[in-house]
């Protein structure tokens, strides 16, 4: 520290660029890489077994949920890899998984007390995309705590990321939800042909057979997925009507409060969505009948860090760690600390 003209000089700051009681980038690039991945109390446990540096609780936190809130609006402000380009086959896939958060407020009257007898616990749903070429590996990813037209912006996103044009085709797969169909096909207009989960529709089908039929349930199950398989849908609904009650179709279930049968359910089921079943043409091309793979991206993109035991997040926090965790996925970690390091 050198005193100068009634100023005081850290000619070490100056050049390591860093400020004084303040961490260096390249600490705070430990810290949020641990962040990323395990609790605030575990990342600071790491901090001193790997660094030998103590570092407060408290200070873990801010860093790590700061640098989630600059990623926020890296990813929002990073327009250069939305080029679109040629790619032929596109595989989208779209689904929701619920994670705790917590609301915090006043009281209505204005009046002040502790905050933390207002707090409310709920449950809500994070939403993950993503966008692959048919012979590519690692998708692309985006998630949002926000609503389902969020999630199809960022679906369109991902597929300009991976190479979507005015020729794309683009294979949709997911659950029966009806706002994943929707957007889809918001997204992709035409060009998109979407579905259903292959293992859903099984669910339905066993749980069909294991209702009404007494003997050669397993048979019966099998011949229906097989049928399936060849896109002879309508050949499967003939199957399930056999065992439907005659009056069955007058049947409002909101109005008599009666609930359907596992075999009504199965074909109301299938028959609302006779234009996502065409399985054949999708085995012929290689492409996937079932959403695992976004069903298991939800364990290690969201739910590895935001699903931890004992975990309750404020919403806006919620969304700037899924964006923490999505810029990992995507491998463009080392872009945003390049970043960093420009505007530092």
């Amino acid at each position: 520290m050198i005193e100068l003209s009634g100023k005081t000089l850290r000619p070490f700051s100056s050049s390591a660029k860093i400020a004084c009681r303040s961490y260096s980038l390249n600490l705070q690039r430990a810290i949020v890489d641990f962040g990323a991945d395990v609790s605030f109390r575990e990342a600071q446990k790491k901090l001193r077994e790997h660094y030998n540096l103590e570092l407060p609780l408290s200070s873990v936190q801010a860093i790590v949920e700061n640098h989630a809130r600059n990623i926020f609006d890296f990813i929002e402000g990073d327009k250069e890899k939305l080029t679109g380009g040629n790619a032929e086959q596109l595989i989208a896939e779209m689904d929701g998984s619920m994670i705790p958060v917590i609301d915090t407020g006043m009281p209505l009257d204005g009046s002040s007390c502790d905050s933390r007898r207002k707090r409310n616990t709920r449950w809500q749903e994070a939403r993950l995309c993503f966008v692959r070429e048919v012979n590519q590996i690692t998708p692309i990813f985006y998630a949002t705590m926000g609503n389902v037209e969020r999630c199809g912006s960022l679906l369109y996103r991902a597929a300009l990321r991976v190479g979507l044009g005015s020729k794309t085709k683009n294979h949709g797969v997911g659950d029966g939800a009806t706002w994943i169909v929707d957007q889809m096909k918001r997204v992709f207009c035409k060009n998109v042909k979407y579905l259903i989960d292959f293992y859903h529709v099984s669910e339905y089908l066993a749980a069909a057979a294991e209702h009404s039929w007494t003997s050669e349930k397993e048979k019966w199950r099998k011949e229906s997925q097989s049928l399936l398989k060849e896109s002879k849908h309508e050949e499967v609904l003939q199957r399930i009507s056999r065992r439907l009650p005659l009056d069955w179709k007058q049947k409002k279930d909101e109005e008599d409060g009666i609930e359907d049968t596992p075999v009504e359910k199965c074909y109301r089921y299938l028959n609302n969505r006779t234009d996502s079943l065409d399985y054949k043409d999708a085995i012929e091309r290689g492409l996937p009948i079932g959403s695992g793979e976004i069903e298991s991206s939800h364990r290690y993109v969201i739910q590895r860090r935001l699903k931890i035991a004992g975990a309750w997040w404020k919403p806006q926090i919620a969304e700037w760690m899924l964006n923490l965790r999505v810029l990992r996925a995507n491998d463009d970690w080392d872009d945003y600390w390049h970043y960093q390091r420009k505007v530092a």
